[in-house]
């Protein structure tokens, strides 16, 4: 492993890193701006005092060091606070209101299709507020109905008379959390409206602007795609491997390629940038061979690399790899030699100022935990056994990058995506360079799209060798032998799993007994935290009534069981509502159950699914009522259950139980409003 000290980026990162998780738990720190004022000052001091000091004692030194992370720590507050566009005077949640409200947006990306209608996503330009116009700053995103025959094109002003709409939480355990993931992009609002209330504003124009130059590049280039005749998936996937364009791809093929661990090839990263900077190198190569004019050859790299960063929309992996290259490049043309480690870490520390949130980004982590994973595992693997035959030796360093990337991210897929892809060295092996073939030929799509011939000949290349890409993805896609699934892992195994790999690692380089034992000690007490955890939840009884809109389900939990009626619901709807509960618990197995009268430990529950269904003649705990079933509450009186209605129910019956429960001095729980109700019954 690396030396610290040839590491100093680390010692830098490490406390500002601190300041971060100290934020995602607790928050901003109050006066933010006045402690980062205070520490900035006391650096100074303290870089002054031990600078200039003609005795440069250990205590100057210590105290140096103590500012210099007293201010790292501090900065990530200040980042926090900057980053947060609630923050700016000018952002159009200052006023917004309950009632219709015109604005004018202008439209800021490729417009997405959806089964429903039409996704765009917009600045905000001005809002009327109390009948005076406010020029204001801010995004959102606006869903419009399939009644449009207007085209929307990024750079159009819009005029809109709207109502705004708040993102609720999520209603069931350890559900997608879409509020805070828009929340994190500075998306606080968004509007659902109809074409009627959304007119394109023609008193501006369009935005030319230059921050949308990139956009409107990737807009050309979709269009151009979508255009061209080509399949719904090869347009999907070839918008998605060219500029990142990626909304439309179905979701069938996307859970195909996450099955068989290519699904980071269906979106612009590193290996693209690479790519990109490959070719401009080999121009330079015979333009300029003698490297007379390297720094010309600087500028340009630089300035492509920043002009298809921000096409891709500033996508995590193409920003580290971006930054990186750039980086690495500036050090070369000025005679300055970095250790890779230390150029990793300041792309990753520079893009962390700028966005504190990328911690979480699950992206931002695969993609630097997957760099990182390949500069230092690849070249220990490499070593293990030597290849003469070129084709060989590219087949196996192919295998070693793949295994290095995947050991490195194993602790963030696990906990994120909880599957694993058994094939994931062999699917890589044989997609990534079909993937590389398609983004050639969905470019001459694109080049020669005036020229009708060519233009249709690549068309037919392209759905062709997509078909052969999505074939190949499916082959894996299958639960028995192609991917683990259903493995529930949280941050303490996230945490146990990293240490793991880490001593095994050191164990590897020094293969000194310690380490071995450190390594066994990790091992022994992940499995006894695991038996402790499935031994708790053996013990537990509970039964969960989820929040499906317009739908029933319930389920009850006795230990590692989990009964349930699966066919009330929808294969998405399970896997967005019911799975990530699942998730949360050990080895849980699912039996189909019909069952709609429970006891457990001597509470009773029952589902009332229709008005004819008569009373049960014994004692009832809970009871959930479905499918507007308007039972006579007062046969309930004395034995006061709980009355529960479930997001089957209208909001018309829902009141009308809500009253009779209030009458009948009866408990009442609306799933449809308050989220899922999890019963314990132990």
């Amino acid at each position: 492993m690396a030396s610290f000290k040839s590491i100093p980026l680390l010692k830098i990162i490490f406390p500002y890193l601190l300041g971060i998780l100290f934020v995602l738990q607790f928050g901003i720190l109050p006066a933010t701006a006045k402690w980062f004022v205070i520490s900035t000052i006391f650096v100074l001091i303290t870089f002054i005092v031990y600078y200039l000091a003609k005795n440069k004692t250990g205590f100057k030194k210590i105290i140096y060091i103590i500012s210099i992370n007293v201010f790292l720590f501090i900065l990530a507050h200040q980042s926090f606070y900057l980053y947060n566009a609630k923050n700016d005077l000018t952002n159009y949640t200052n006023y917004v209101s309950s009632k219709q409200q015109q604005s004018v947006v202008v439209i800021s990306e490729v417009p997405v299709v959806t089964e429903k209608g039409l996704k765009l996503a917009v600045n905000l330009k001005y809002i009327n507020a109390n009948s005076k116009w406010k020029t204001t700053t801010g995004k959102t995103i606006i869903y419009l109905k399939k009644d449009s025959l207007n085209t929307y094109n990024v750079g159009d002003y819009l005029f809109l008379n709207t109502k705004w709409s708040y993102i609720t939480e999520p209603k069931n355990p350890n559900e997608f959390n879409y509020k805070r993931y828009l929340e994190n992009k500075n998306i606080f609002n968004i509007i659902y409206s109809d074409s009627k209330h959304v007119l394109k504003y023609n008193g501006f124009g369009t935005d030319d602007s230059y921050i949308l130059i990139g956009e409107k590049i990737k807009s050309k280039i979709v269009i151009s795609l979508r255009n061209s005749n080509l399949s719904e998936n090869a347009f999907s996937i070839c918008s998605a491997l060219l500029v990142g364009f990626d909304d439309e791809i179905n979701k069938d093929v996307l859970t195909s390629f996450s099955h068989s661990g290519t699904l980071h090839i269906l979106s612009v990263s590193g290996m693209h940038t690479g790519v990109i900077c490959g070719i401009i190198l080999f121009i330079f190569s015979y333009l300029d061979k003698n490297d007379k004019h390297k720094k010309i050859k600087c500028v340009v790299i630089i300035t492509v690399l920043f002009l298809f960063t921000t096409i891709t929309g500033f996508s995590p992996s193409v920003l580290r790899a971006s930054l990186m290259l750039s980086l690495i490049v500036l050090g070369k043309t000025f005679q300055k030699q970095s250790n890779s480690y230390n150029t990793l870490l300041l792309s990753a520390f520079i893009l962390l100022v700028v966005n504190p949130l990328l911690i979480i980004d699950v992206g931002f982590l695969l993609s630097y935990f997957a760099v990182f994973g390949i500069m230092y595992l690849f070249p220990i693997l490499d070593s293990l056994f030597y290849v003469e035959n070129k084709i060989l030796k590219w087949f196996w360093s192919s295998c070693l990058i793949s295994i290095a990337a995947t050991i490195f991210t194993l602790p963030i897929t696990l906990y994120f995506f909880h599957q694993f892809p058994i094939w994931f060295v062999f699917s890589n092996l044989v997609i990534i360079p079909i993937s590389l073939l398609v983004m050639l030929f969905a470019l001459c799509v694109v080049v020669f799209t005036k020229v009708i011939f060519l233009k249709s000949l690549f068309v037919v290349i392209t759905n062709a060798t997509v078909s052969i890409m999505i074939y190949l993805s499916n082959l894996t896609d299958n639960a028995h032998y192609g991917y683990i699934d259903y493995i529930s892992f949280g941050k303490l195994d996230v945490l146990f799993l990293s240490f793991l790999i880490v001593s095994v690692l050191i164990l590897i380089s020094n293969k000194q007994y310690n380490y071995f034992m450190t390594s066994l000690s990790i091992c022994i007490a992940w499995i006894f935290l695991t038996i402790a955890q499935n031994y708790t939840q053996l013990k537990q009884h509970e039964l969960i009534v989820f929040n499906v809109k317009q739908k029933s389900f319930f389920a009850t939990r006795i230990g590692n069981n989990v009964y349930c009626d699966l066919n009330k619901i929808t294969k998405s709807d399970f896997e967005r509502y019911i799975k990530p509960y699942l998730l949360s618990y050990k080895k849980l197995t699912l039996i189909d159950s019909k069952k709609q009268c429970i006891t457990i430990n001597n509470r009773t529950f029952i589902n009332l699914t229709s008005t004819k269904d008569s009373p049960p003649k014994i004692d009832v705990n809970f009871i959930l009522i479905s499918n507007n079933s308007l039972v006579n509450l007062t046969d309930f009186k004395d034995s006061k259950p709980l009355i529960i209605v479930d997001g089957s129910n209208t909001y018309k019956t829902i009141t009308k139980l809500k009253k009779q429960c209030a009458s009948n001095h009866l408990k009442f729980y609306n799933v449809k409003e308050n989220g899922a109700l999890i019963l314990n019954a132990y």
